[in-house]
C-alpha cells in the first residue's frame, strides 16, 4: 500500500509546479513591480502567502517579479498594484481584493483533493507552455 503525502508535502509540490507555471506564463514580460526586463523572474505574490494562504495559487495574485522587487524592496507593492490593474483589469483586481478580505477574515484550509487536483492542473499547464 502506497503511503499518501501529507498536506504540507502536497502544498510544497503544488507551490513548485505553480511557480514554474507563473515563470513560464510571464516569460518575456517585464517585472510587474519595476517594469524592468530580466532574464529570470520569480513568482511574486501581491497578497502574501503568509497572510493570505487562500490566494497562494491564484493566478491573478501571482506574477513574474524580479528578485530585487520580490525579496528586497518594501515599496514594490505600490507599483505592483498599479501594474496589476493594467494586467488583469479593474474588475478582476476588485474581485482579488474581495477574496483577500474574505480569506483574512475567515481563513482558508486546503483539502487533500483540492491540492492533488491543482497539482495535476498546473502540471498540464506547464506541459502546454513548454510545448509552445
Amino acid at each position: 500500500m502506497k503511503k499518501s503525502k501529507s498536506l504540507p508535502k502536497l502544498k510544497a509540490e503544488l507551490q513548485r509546479t505553480f511557480n514554474e507555471f507563473i515563470r513560464l506564463r510571464d516569460k518575456g514580460k517585464p517585472c510587474i513591480s519595476c517594469g524592468q526586463s530580466k532574464d529570470y523572474l520569480q513568482a511574486g505574490h501581491f497578497y502574501s502567502v503568509r497572510m493570505y494562504d487562500g490566494l497562494r495559487f491564484n493566478e491573478k495574485n501571482c506574477h513574474g517579479e524580479c528578485a530585487g522587487c520580490n525579496g528586497f524592496d518594501d515599496m514594490h507593492l505600490l507599483s505592483y498594484a498599479a501594474n496589476l490593474i493594467d494586467r488583469i483589469g479593474e474588475y478582476e483586481y476588485q474581485m482579488l481584493k474581495f477574496q483577500a478580505e474574505a480569506y483574512k477574515k475567515y481563513g482558508y484550509k486546503w483539502s487533500r483533493l483540492e491540492l492533488i487536483g491543482l497539482i495535476e492542473e498546473y502540471k498540464e499547464k506547464v506541459k502546454l507552455l513548454k510545448n509552445n
